[in-house]
């Protein structure tokens, strides 16, 4: 998200962007954010305050914080807005993936899933992951024009419905067969598949970068897929 901000805000291309530096820039950043936002969870989770929107405007108040401190003078405001949202969002993420509603019982093998939602799950994945493409294709071909942009959408979109049904389809199968129906199990897999698909498949006609920014298209998908097919079994009584 950082590197997709710098790209609309300077103009350059997305894979100019990516760089040694770039990166440590951005590992530097996100550690004094995780810092900064660790220590306002802990005081907020001890003090009760366990909603979203707390950890939603931690992330944001953090962000404006650093934004301001760090940035010497070099902030507009795309620039100041993008890292708003982007650190809202990076909150939410951390209270979904950190607190869950108490259970009355423990039960193994909790999550159902019936062969309609799993269907309904691959095309939801599949529509996810034609978009991020199609924001990665802009972004790369930023200044330049990317053709038909309808036939590229819906090109784009076949390819992904077609490969997400086999490439995610089988996956889905055996592992829910297996029991191991977590959401970590499906992000994981998304990403190895999609990383295997940049470093084997794509990595022929693009860019080594592409295959990293694959596996992290891949994880998205694969927690978009777990979240649509399954619902948790109802306690028995």
């Amino acid at each position: 998200m950082f590197i997709g901000v710098v790209s609309l805000n300077s103009g350059l291309n997305a894979f100019d962007v990516i760089s040694v530096a770039t990166l440590l820039s951005i590992a530097k950043s996100s550690t004094y954010w995780l810092a900064a936002v660790g220590a306002l969870w802990f005081v907020a989770h001890r003090l009760g305050f366990q909603r979203w929107f707390v950890l939603t405007a931690i992330g944001v108040t953090v962000s404006v914080g650093l934004t301001l401190l760090l940035g010497r003078g070099a902030i507009n405001l795309f620039w100041f807005v993008a890292h708003a949202g982007q650190s809202a969002l990076m909150g939410w993420v951390l209270w979904r993936l950190a607190y869950q509603k108490p259970a009355f019982e423990k039960q193994e093998n909790v999550y159902q899933t019936t062969i309609g939602r799993g269907i309904l799950a691959m095309i939801c994945g599949s529509m996810v992951g034609g978009s991020a493409t199609m924001v990665v294709l802009v972004l790369t071909f930023l200044g330049s024009a990317l053709g038909e942009f309808e036939e590229v959408l819906l090109l784009v979109m076949g390819f992904w419905l077609g490969g997400v049904l086999v490439l995610g389809g089988i996956p889905f199968v055996v592992f829910h067969s297996l029991g191991l129906r977590q959401w970590y199990v499906m992000t994981l897999v998304g990403s190895a598949v999609m990383l295997l698909v940049g470093l084997f498949v794509v990595g022929e006609i693009a860019e080594p970068e592409m295959a990293l920014v694959l596996a992290a298209i891949g994880s998205g998908i694969g927690w978009i897929i777990w979240r649509v097919a399954y619902r948790r079994a109802p306690l028995e009584r």
